[in-house]
């Protein structure tokens, strides 16, 4: 498995991520991040977040996609500029339409 990933947004933007490979010294440095299930050399994702801490953001809901939705990998990307991170996060789940992002919090039992 390659350790970068391209996704593509609804704007037509690809936007690199990072495989954080369990990463226990995770930055507090702000940006976006995926859940994803690795099938062959295609992700499927599952999540698409942003934070102003990747250390804390990319732990909120990680157990959540691991037991319900199989999610199997993290990337990251770093993204400081809370506009950018948002509009990023938009674009992504606009094209990708992950499950994750579907459920509306009050859904999520």
């Amino acid at each position: 498995m390659d350790s970068h990933i391209d996704l593509r947004g609804a704007s037509g933007d690809v936007y690199r991520y990072r495989w954080a490979d369990g990463d226990p010294a995770m930055t507090p440095t702000g940006g976006n991040f995926v859940y994803v299930i690795m099938d062959g050399e295609t992700p499927r994702v599952v999540y698409v977040g942003a934070s102003p801490s990747l250390a804390a953001g990319t732990r909120e809901r990680w157990a959540e996609a691991v037991s319900r939705h199989g999610a199997t990998h993290l990337f990251v990307r770093l993204n400081v500029a809370s506009a950018a991170r948002e509009h990023e996060r938009s674009d992504l789940v606009a094209c990708q339409r992950p499950v994750m992002n579907e459920i509306a919090p009050a859904d999520r039992s």
